[in-house]
């Protein structure tokens, strides 16, 4: 980036500077030595006159021998903060440096943000730059471990950093500093649903192919509909025994949601099958307590699951998908259970109906299956054959509710299509008990 940094009058500088869209910006900064003996430098905004009567200001300041630690009331005043220097405070700020997802964020303003916006103010952000922003990184090509890749960048992708850089800027004017409010109207496009879920034969068939941790970890994911990222962390702190309910720490890491996930008959097996394998040393004890390891009891990564599930791809012949998608794959699941929606989102971390809808992934089939217009799963009332689109649950799988409804409708009274019965109350000992003596076998519960 070309820039200059001259004197224009006594502890008056000014600076230039091309920005990435080839325009020259000018920025003047105050430059003294102060009371205390300290070298000085506080930016002064664009405007020459408005930069002097700041100065006098400083000055006026410096002789009264007050403070300038509180660089905070001075850049509020001149509102000449760039989006560098932003993107160094705003990780710090109350609300966001606990954040779950802060080390994705500080990737995406260290990546894409600050080389684009960094030298511009925060007053300087205009709706034309949003745009030229999008129309950059739409021509480029994703980063795979640090490395252009041949992929392009999805739409999504550029949206989630226009929301980022939103939300910079709304706190930035909260703590004070002074900001543009360009409009991102139309720019944050959001698809209508994100991911899919996968029929049962394709996840037969991916299975079929995963190395071993990978089918512990996917089978897991569809039974919970845990994250990719808070199954990584899973430890036995975070399960609660008594109500058979995964519970991640401080709730979901991407968003700090609480999330009260069940542990049903196959998620259990799963469990126990790992604790069998540690104990014959088949599987190897992680030191940090991980539930979710390689054999060797080494973590996981990210990158180990992406590079299993693309080869999973190739290997068994199915549709492209992502691990996040095991999430919509549970969702799916249990609505076709008839699991009540309050109920899922609790089970999934959710906290708006809207994002809960985004992961659901109904067919045809299950309309005429709710409607009774399907009997024995595979035939219309005319006899007639029809090819399902997803499968029945039964009895002995190991999920969640499928308690048969009766709701009405202008066709009506329409009974929702038989199930098993929820998982939990398949045990004899609960039923008998009213729910008070529960036993799961050779699980250790505590």
């Amino acid at each position: 980036m070309s820039q200059t940094f001259e004197r224009v009058e006594k502890h008056l500088y000014k600076r230039q500077y091309q920005t990435t869209s080839g325009d020259w910006s000018t920025i003047f900064y105050a430059r003294f030595t102060d009371f205390k003996g300290k070298r000085r430098m506080f930016p002064l905004g664009s405007d020459l006159k408005t930069a002097r009567g700041e100065l006098k200001v400083l000055e006026a300041q410096n002789i009264r021998r007050e403070d300038f630690g509180k660089d905070k009331l001075i850049e509020k005043k001149t509102g000449a903060m760039t989006l560098a220097e932003w993107g160094e405070k705003y990780p710090h700020q109350q609300g966001v440096k606990n954040k779950r997802s802060l080390n994705e964020e500080k990737g995406m303003i260290r990546l894409h943000l600050t080389p684009f916006f960094g030298s511009t103010p925060l007053t300087q952000i205009t709706r034309e730059s949003l745009i030229r922003y999008i129309d950059k990184r739409m021509g480029e090509t994703t980063l795979r471990q640090g490395k252009a890749s041949k992929k392009s960048v999805a739409r999504g992708t550029v949206s989630n950093e226009l929301s980022l850089l939103r939300r910079m800027l709304r706190v930035a004017a909260r703590e004070g500093y002074q900001v543009s409010t360009p409009s991102f109207e139309d720019l944050i496009m959001r698809v209508k649903k994100g991911g899919r879920a996968l029929t049962v034969e394709e996840r037969a068939k991916v299975l079929a192919v995963y190395p071993k941790w990978l089918v512990r970890l996917a089978e897991f994911a569809t039974e919970t509909c845990l994250s990719e990222g808070d199954l990584l962390r899973l430890t036995d702190a975070m399960i609660d025994w008594k109500f058979r309910v995964v519970v991640p720490e401080g709730g979901r890491m991407k968003t700090g949601n609480e999330q009260a996930s069940p542990l049903t008959d196959r998620a259990l097996e799963i469990l126990e099958e790992i604790k069998r394998g540690k104990r014959s040393g088949a599987l190897g004890t992680n030191v940090n307590g991980l539930i979710f390891t390689r054999d060797n009891g080494e973590p996981i990564t990210r990158s180990m699951i992406s590079d299993a599930i693309q080869k999973a791809v190739r290997e068994a012949g199915v549709k492209k998908y992502r691990f996040h998608d095991y999430r919509n794959t549970a969702l799916t699941d249990w609505a076709r259970q008839g699991v009540n929606v309050d109920i899922a989102m609790k089970a999934s971390g959710h906290t708006s109906v809207q994002m809960h809808k985004r992961y659901l992934d109904l067919q045809r089939e299950d309309v005429a299956k709710a409607f009774g217009l399907l009997q024995d799963g595979n035939t219309n009332k005319t006899g007639k054959t029809v090819k399902p689109q997803v499968a029945d649950f039964t009895d002995g799988e190991g999920r969640c509710p499928v308690v048969p409804l009766v709701f009405k409708t202008s066709l009506g009274a329409v009974r929702s299509p038989e199930g098993s019965t929820p998982s939990l109350l398949r045990h004899k000992g609960f039923i008998e008990s009213g729910g008070d003596n529960l036993h799961f076998g050779s699980v250790a519960h505590r």
